[in-house]
């Protein structure tokens, strides 16, 4: 089993969301896609969040634009337009459920065209598994639960002839029935996100794909002299980005960190370009 997590800077457009089914064909069946929402969707939904009215026409624009390049049907794109509506309107007192509607509305979108491109997988949703207090946007985890939830999902989900699984990255539940709520792991969430289901379900190895080579001793755009890091140990990347670096988050590390699961940053864009191990 591996994890593969794609931010926002790699699935930024039409030509990227295209690419995607490629690189996945490249793994087996038993693989686990976190994807975080759309280019840069979240930081338009905070500033609509912020603004009177919260308006989201510009968020139904963004993604009918992605659907139309797609090919979807009318009534593909009408139903995925009702449910921006549906998750805005009903959720206006929370901030964390209103973000949600980029990262579950681009896995929804990019299940359907998985579906028109017959690539077989399963859609989970990642709040039924990943269970936080209710602390809003920066939830946290609440480890006990979220293994229970594991438990009742694992027989479904880890069958010899299991499919790839799609899920969303930095949202994850708080509660039951009534009381159930949409949480946020924070910003950068999605990479802990795949940290999370790695560490759950024992995973081989977990995957980042962004935007980057991977981790240098400084930023490379600052400092063109700057290391570039092809192997880590946990201890020394935690230490790297824990103070200057913002590749990746230190808790994403230290849950991989706990079962001895290698973590690897690739670029999206070069699959050439070796990346950076940490183990």
């Amino acid at each position: 089993m591996k994890v593969l997590k794609f931010g926002g800077g790699c699935l930024k457009d039409v030509h990227a969301i295209k690419k995607l089914p490629s690189i996945l064909k490249k793994y087996d069946n038993k693989i686990i896609i976190v994807i975080s929402a759309f280019g840069k969707l979240t930081n338009l939904l905070e500033r609509i969040y912020s603004s009177k009215g919260r308006d989201v026409k510009e968020v139904i624009s963004f993604f009918k634009d992605i659907m139309l390049q797609l090919n979807f049907s009318n009534e593909l794109i009408r139903i995925i337009i009702n449910y921006v509506l549906d998750l805005s309107s009903s959720n206006t007192s929370s901030k964390a459920s209103f973000l949600s509607i980029g990262e579950l509305i681009s896995a929804k979108i990019l299940s359907f065209y998985f579906h028109q491109i017959n690539f077989a997988h399963n859609l989970l949703n990642a709040y039924t598994i990943i269970q936080t207090d209710n602390n809003g946007v920066n939830s946290s985890v609440n480890w006990d639960l979220t293994v229970d939830k594991f438990t009742i999902y694992k027989d479904k989900v880890l069958t010899e002839r299991s499919l790839p699984i799609l899920t969303q990255g930095f949202i994850a539940g708080s509660g039951t029935n009534e009381n159930f709520a949409i949480t946020c792991l924070g910003r950068e969430g999605s990479d802990y996100s795949a940290a999370i289901f790695g560490n759950i379900f024992n995973a081989d190895e977990v995957l980042l794909f962004k935007d980057v080579n991977g981790i240098y001793s400084e930023d490379p755009k600052k400092n063109p002299s700057s290391v570039f890091f092809s192997e880590l140990s946990y201890e020394t990347a935690f230490k790297i980005c824990n103070h200057q670096n913002t590749v990746v988050h230190p808790k994403t590390i230290k849950k991989l960190q706990e079962k001895g699961i290698p973590l690897i940053i690739r670029k999206f864009n070069d699959l050439n370009c070796p990346g950076t191990r940490i183990r």
